[in-house]
């Protein structure tokens, strides 16, 4: 009869979060005919471009147990790379052809991040290694794959975020992964009222349920059902523009309540927040909005765990707006956007930012031993500690050579009641 064997995780394309040691966790997961002991799981470093972080191709190869019923579950370290995994017992095969340990980010904010306004300059990732959700959020299949159209689940064009990848994974060695949560023509004031229950005063764009979750959902939707299987580094943010009329004090608070929120809700106290800069002086054909650039300097400076992204007080983008005639992201902005995204996310910023890994899965090991012994202690075993006392304290108090001997047949015979032979 042929072995079955079916692999539930990884998930094909996925790339995990690895710590500051350069170390993910990655799971491993599936079936096989019951009555199989082990599992084997084969990581095969896959040479992707001329940097790569392993001094040596060789499989990381791990051996996992079998239940009763043929579950099989394990994590395995992994250094950062790219991967191969094949997962075999006795003669049968399963190839899960590319998984990877890397760097994981979410981007959230208005139509700076989601993109798509230069339908003439959509450039997809030439990396294998740039990796985004497939998903939207009606399905919920966990397929990844290359980020070329889209940045999952929520962002229709690869906008900033393909250029951006490649320039990450050629610096890095290890692939990246994207989840695209931003809302274009949203605003912080939003997400707080959201959150806050208060009555909302504004809807982000083609939204018209003011009970409905946006534009929080695609981040909710992350971080409740994905982020838990693949971990992350940071939450790249851009707002600002958007909630022009708010004062910068308004502002400071709105921003940090909806971070403080994310980060107890989901459990990741010191998730990282790398946070665009927008302009703190009038600029002809830019969107700017001098009190919440005022905010966002402050929360730059003063709000735990938060980074400097672009800044858009650089010489390019005033030059950018001034000469095009453009509010938003054209052509060569969109090139300078993603390359002053790498130059954020800088060595520094990865020595010194927490990084928050998968959970993984639940080792099988401990229903291995389902047909063990049962070791509680009945009756008799108690009887029979009770007289090992009584002769031990007879042994000192006569000394008798008699009650030695007792003594230790009296031991054998509670060793074996435990062990589960008498």
């Amino acid at each position: 009869m042929p072995t079955k064997l079916t692999i539930q995780e990884p998930f094909l394309n996925a790339v995990y979060q690895r710590d500051n040691a350069g170390f993910a966790y990655i799971p491993v997961s599936g079936t096989v005919t019951p009555g199989i002991d082990n599992v084997t799981a084969s990581f095969s470093p896959v040479n992707v471009g001329a940097t790569q972080t392993l001094d040596y191709a060789i499989p990381f190869v791990q051996t996992l147990p079998v239940d009763k019923d043929g579950h099989f579950a394990g994590t395995v370290r992994l250094p950062g790379g790219w991967y191969s995994l094949t997962v075999s017992a006795g003669e049968t095969i399963i190839l899960r052809n590319r998984v990877g340990a890397g760097e994981v980010f979410v981007l959230f904010g208005h139509s700076f991040m989601q993109g798509g306004h230069d339908q003439s300059h959509q450039l997809p990732a030439n990396d294998e290694r740039v990796i985004t959700l497939l998903d939207n959020l009606t399905s919920r299949n966990y397929q990844f794959g290359q980020l070329t159209t889209k940045v999952g689940p929520f962002h229709d064009h690869p906008d900033a975020w393909g250029q951006l990848g490649d320039q990450l994974v050629k610096r890095l060695g290890v692939p990246v992964l994207f989840y695209g949560c931003a809302y274009g023509g949203s605003n912080i004031l939003q997400a707080y009222q959201l959150l806050t229950g208060q009555t909302r005063t504004s809807l982000p764009p083609g939204t018209t349920d003011p009970a409905s979750r946006q534009p929080l959902e695609p981040l909710e939707d992350v971080f409740i059902n994905y982020i838990p299987k693949t971990g992350v580094r940071a939450i790249l943010v851009e707002h600002g523009y958007n909630d022009r009329g708010t004062s910068t004090a308004a502002f400071l608070e709105q921003f940090r309540y909806v971070f403080d929120h994310i980060r107890s809700t989901y459990q990741k106290p010191e998730l990282a927040l790398v946070v665009v800069q927008e302009e703190l002086q009038p600029v002809p054909h830019c969107l700017y909005d001098i009190p919440t650039a005022q905010g966002l300097q402050q929360l730059i400076g003063s709000y735990p765990h938060t980074w400097k992204g672009p800044d858009f007080n650089e010489p390019f983008w005033p030059d950018y707006h001034t000469s095009s005639g453009q509010d938003h992201l054209f052509g060569a902005a969109i090139d300078h956007f993603a390359s002053d995204w790498s130059n954020s996310l800088s060595t520094v910023f990865f020595q010194n930012s927490t990084p928050y890994l998968g959970l993984g899965t639940v080792d099988v090991f401990p229903l291995v031993l389902y047909n063990a012994p049962d070791t509680r202690l009945a009756a008799i075993d108690w009887v029979l500690i009770l007289l090992a006392g009584l002769v031990l304290v007879g042994l000192f108090v006569r000394q008798s050579k008699k009650l030695m001997w007792a003594f230790l047949l009296l031991g054998l015979i509670a060793l074996g009641r435990v062990t589960g032979k008498v």
